[in-house]
């Protein structure tokens, strides 16, 4: 369960995506780009959580 009280806003899971994409240097699949945005949320959320 999410509150919004606790949503901070900076970075975006967005943001780091298309960072990585950047850094890839090479087009991805839609299924290899949506995997590394799954992991990026759980990143940024567990971040959070600590």
């Amino acid at each position: 369960m999410m509150d919004a009280k606790t949503i901070v806003f900076g970075e975006t899971a967005i943001d780091c995506l298309l960072q990585w994409l950047r850094v890839s240097g090479e087009p991805k699949d839609v299924h290899e780009l949506l995997l590394q945005y799954l992991e990026i949320l759980c990143k940024l959320v567990t971040e959070e959580s600590e």
